[in-house]
């Protein structure tokens, strides 16, 4: 049975969209809270990602597929080289898909956004812009869900807010975090011009430490990244950020260098490179976490999103399978969720944690030897990775199968 009050959902990033789309897809009653004004949103600088296939598949079958697919750009391949562009590995990922599985693919984080936030206004589902969650109270009958100026009664609360959310915050304490030493700039450039069509490219200049990469993501356009060694909150004077991202990129080469110069200053987004210390501590009662709030990870396999998308989809299965007409069984459905998917998310997590936090060598030899090491390793792994990586979640519902 479906619950008389909605099902509260903090934050309208990619984890929460997804989520509310998919418990609207099986007719549940569900509001997204979200602490930034829609113009907010809209102008905000932009970012890239990558949706691997098991976050593009499972988008796929909440009838996002065609949009997706025009949207964005194809992703077979990952191909890393040294400051001089000399090729040093590559990675296919492509043959690795799962079968009836969407392809990966590079997409505008805003563009994200869009698809999403324009699925849940198609389904009726509303989405409440300027409006911060800053925490709950229990009630007998689900949950009062405490916002900036009012309240709001729900049969459960999601916290989707991200890697400062409020929801863990009241449901744990302060989680700790774990610097990784590396901030970002990131960036959107107009023109594809010059990258190898559905192939990321990735640099590493040896000296410096500054690492880059630059992607296609659809509409001729490009995203872009760069990576150094600094102390957590570091930050350059005001007006300064566009000349020291082009300082940075000097050692790059030139596909990186010069969309990072043509970037304006305005649109450049700086991040340091934080995640959580693992707990599997995700609810009680009919609270719950999902994406980031729940499981924060370094982004060097770039599987953030694709495990929020991944949870929020398990999430509604979990739901639309539960007795939901009293609190008791909203609790148990929202454990079950949890349990679904701690030993997929720790995995996931592990692999994002090893790759973030292995040791650079220092001499040349050291180095060569890395290389060597790391082209063997991915001779013998690559396959089994990329196949577990990228397995769509399995769901209890029988979704109609995604485009090929």
């Amino acid at each position: 049975m479906h619950p008389s009050r909605p099902i509260i959902v903090a934050g309208a990033g990619i984890g929460g969209l997804t989520a509310a789309l998919a418990l609207a897809r099986h007719g549940l009653p569900v509001e997204v809270y979200e602490r930034r004004t829609a113009e907010e949103i809209r102008t905000a600088p932009g970012s890239g990602l990558t949706l691997w296939s098991n976050a593009s598949t499972p988008l796929g079958w909440l009838g996002l597929g065609d949009r997706l697919l025009a949207a964005a750009e194809r992703v077979v391949e990952i191909r890393n080289h040294d400051s001089r562009g000399r090729l040093r590995f590559s990675m296919r990922t492509h043959p690795y898909i799962w079968p009836d599985a969407l392809p990966s693919l590079s997409i505008g984080r805003m563009d994200l956004a869009a698809i999403l936030l324009e699925a849940c206004a198609e389904r009726g589902v509303p989405v409440h812009h300027g409006r911060r969650v800053t925490g709950y109270r229990n009630a007998g009958d689900g949950v009062e869900v405490l916002l900036d100026d009012d309240t709001v009664a729900g049969a459960a609360l999601v916290g989707a807010d991200g890697v400062r959310s409020a929801v863990l915050t009241q449901l744990r304490g302060e989680v700790p975090g774990v610097y990784l030493g590396r901030t970002t700039y990131r960036g959107v450039c107009a023109g594809a011009q010059g990258l190898v069509p559905e192939v990321p490219l990735l640099f590493h200049d040896e000296e410096t430490r500054v690492g880059g990469g630059v992607y296609p993501i659809g509409g001729d356009r490009a995203a872009w990244t760069l990576s150094w060694k600094a102390p957590a909150g570091e930050r350059e004077q005001p007006g300064r950020e566009h000349e020291h991202a082009v300082k940075l990129a000097r050692v790059l080469p030139a596909v990186l260098r010069d969309r990072v110069a043509r970037t304006p200053a305005e649109a450049i987004i700086r991040t340091d490179v934080w995640y959580h210390e693992w707990h599997e501590d995700w609810g009680d009662g009919v609270v719950t976490l999902l994406g980031d709030a729940a499981h924060a990870m370094p982004n060097d396999l770039g599987q953030g999103a694709c495990q929020a998308v991944e949870d929020a989809v398990v999430l509604a299965d979990a739901l639309a399978a539960g007795d939901l007409s009293h609190p008791d069984g909203v609790a148990a459905a929202l454990r079950a969720y949890e349990r679904r998917r701690y030993d997929r998310v720790r995995w996931v997590r592990q692999q994002s944690v090893q790759v973030a936090t292995a040791a650079e060598p220092r001499t040349a030899l050291a180095r060569w030897a890395m290389g060597k090491l790391t082209r063997l390793y991915l001779a013998m792994a690559e396959k089994k990775m990329w196949q577990q990586m990228q397995q769509p979640p399995e769901l209890t519902a029988h979704p109609t199968p995604a485009r090929s």
